[in-house]
């Protein structure tokens, strides 16, 4: 039997047992709308005399991938989410979560509340927050180090790594994992509430399946406690964000404090760390990233075709690296330059990479042989018959090849630095889908991070001249070293490093100031195809830390007058110029926004 509350929560009826089922497609990320039916169905469950236990499970690929990133800031769903969670563990009717595909944020919160937990084989766990500039929430800071213990509950939240059920097990967190059937182990589960229960919910057998609830736990290394807590202050001192220290806090609660007081504590916490501008940035520079690394629209309903055998002329610059890529990837790869000494140390660096991970045991040496076999080099033509081509900086390539790496028939592919990091997938007048399709394709197998932009760019070494025009317009005024300083300790340009100089903060508003204005002109000439590419590629290159947001988010928290104001007033070099974009903005009343 089962029964709909709302569209957002399912109650189905097995026996004796009732389970509440998340139905938010596709990730079942919780909203407070999810509160009432939520509420609503546990009370029928623990009015009914017939109910011997409740689960909790999500429909779909996956129990809860936490909060929506629209709503990670929203206070509301945050109090609506510890509600439920405590009138989950209030329950005087055992209540299992049954857990599988993801279970982040607030779905790991939720499953925390619940008295048991039975996982998938599959299921991951992870609470992320610190990662967004917050805390876990709902009293999750004081059921994890309750379930398995403080240090390690401090690594899972201070690492926001994810945890494989077999992990979980392990640690505590869960209390069975199945191979089989989840739906079907948990209901066995709960068939064992039924078991010895004496007439208030407890076990009178040792059989039965009895309410648990974590709060009523203490840590296992509570004696350890204070050493855990000044140990982890020491490790975050140099971050600088205050989230991690609001965590490590919370955690030392969870082994001082009542756990009512605990989960206050957290509250406010989260309440504080949520109105700040780190969090903000780190919210915005997800979206961002998430809207700039969606497909290509011009590859609406297209379907990839297969890269297989790809070629690179001249083996300088990136040669060496995207032919190791590419042949680890199981591609083959044609790598042509007609200087035999650079063809000769780029195919020594693939084979010294090749090496040094069989040496290190990451890879088998049949597979090491395998890889090497797709590897192929000369210094005439390159062969016909080549999926894609790229091609070495400074390289002329010929006119009928298709290209990536160069502006060549409307396509042109800038790597970063770091191979397996940011790409940007330059698209303009007359590109060639079949080309961009196979680009699109072979940047998801090599784990690229593909941009797509506009014609002209990249918007990576556009933004970065911006900077350097900056330095060198301030410099006259506030000296090379002040300036340079500044920035250095903002993590603008290169991570963060030392302190701020006193005159620091001007200099990085001008900074942000002439990064925001060079993104206004890209989005005006079309190098820039949306706000959130610049932004996205900004934090992705390492030009900008991922919590000051991007250039256009800083820009939007100060708003596109004032922004105009302090272009007027640095003077007249043309990196402080002022874009139509952003006169435009000004009077529509907008921001740049995503």
């Amino acid at each position: 039997m089962a029964e709909a509350l709302g569209t957002l929560v399912r109650v189905d009826r097995m026996g004796s047992v009732v389970v509440l089922v998340l139905v938010h497609p596709p990730a079942n990320l919780w909203r407070a709308e999810m509160e009432a039916p939520l509420t609503a169905g546990l009370q029928a469950a623990l009015a009914d005399p017939g109910v011997s236990a409740v689960i909790l499970r999500g429909e779909g690929r996956g129990f809860s991938a936490g909060r929506a990133l629209d709503a990670a800031l929203d206070a509301a769903a945050q109090e609506a989410l510890t509600r439920v969670c405590a009138r989950i563990e209030a329950s005087p009717k055992p209540v299992i979560a049954a857990i599988h595909g993801m279970a982040l944020g607030a779905g790991c919160a939720l499953a925390l509340a619940a008295h048991w937990r039975i996982a998938h084989e599959s299921a991951m766990f992870s609470l992320p927050e610190v990662s967004l500039g917050l805390i876990p929430g709902a009293g999750a800071t004081q059921r994890l180090p309750r379930l398995i213990g403080a240090e390690a509950a401090l690594r899972v939240m201070l690492e926001a790594r994810p945890l494989s059920a077999a992990e979980a097990l392990a640690l505590g967190l869960v209390d069975e994992v199945s191979t089989g059937v989840l739906g079907q182990a948990a209901l066995a589960m709960a068939a064992r509430a039924s078991d010895g229960r004496a007439s208030d919910g407890r076990a009178s057998d040792g059989r039965g399946l009895a309410p648990r609830p974590t709060s009523a736990m203490m840590p296992r290394d509570l004696g350890r406690l204070t050493g855990l807590v000044e140990a982890a202050r020491v490790a975050v001192a140099a971050s600088p964000l205050p989230a991690p220290l609001r965590l490590i806090d919370c955690v030392e609660a969870a082994g001082l404090l009542p756990f009512d007081m605990g989960v206050n504590l957290e509250a406010a916490a989260f309440g504080d760390l949520s109105a700040t501008p780190e969090a903000a940035g780190l919210v915005h520079a997800l979206r961002a990233e998430r809207i700039a690394l969606e497909p290509p629209r011009e590859l609406a309903g297209q379907v990839a075709p297969e890269v297989r055998l790809i070629g690179i002329l001249g083996a300088q610059g990136f040669a060496a690296d995207l032919s190791l890529q590419a042949v680890r990837a199981g591609l083959e790869v044609v790598l042509v330059d007609p200087d035999r000494a650079a063809l000769t140390a780029a195919l020594a660096t693939v084979v010294g990479a090749l090496d040094a991970e069989v040496a290190a045991g990451r890879l088998t040496e049949p597979l090491r042989e395998a890889a090497w076999a797709r590897m192929a080099a000369g210094q005439g033509a390159l062969p016909q018959g080549l999926d894609l081509v790229f091609v070495a900086p400074g390289v002329e390539p010929a006119p009928d090849q298709v290209v990536l790496g160069a502006s060549v028939r409307g396509l042109g592919l800038t790597l970063a630095e770091t191979l397996g990091g940011l790409a940007e997938l330059s698209i303009g007048p007359g590109a060639d889908l079949v080309t961009l399709a196979r680009a699109a394709a072979l940047g998801r197998r090599l784990g690229w991070r593909v941009v797509t932009v506009g014609p002209g760019g990249p918007l990576e070494l556009g933004l970065r001249l911006a900077l350097e025009a900056a330095v060198e317009a301030l410099a006259p005024v506030l000296g090379e070293t002040v300036v340079r300083q500044a920035l250095a300790a903002a993590g603008i340009g290169e991570p963060p490093l030392g302190p701020m100089p006193p005159q620091g903060a001007t200099v990085v508003r001008a900074a942000l100031a002439a990064l925001a204005a060079e993104s206004a002109r890209m989005l005006h000439d079309g190098r820039a195809r949306r706000p959130a590419d610049i932004d996205a590629i900004a934090v992705l290159s390492g030009l900008m830390p991922r919590w000051l947001g991007g250039p256009l988010h800083q820009a939007d928290r100060r708003g596109a007058l004032v922004l105009r104001a302090d272009l007027r007033k640095l003077g007249a070099a043309p990196v402080f110029g002022v874009s139509p974009w952003i006169d435009r903005l000004i009077a529509q009343g907008k921001g740049f926004g995503l």
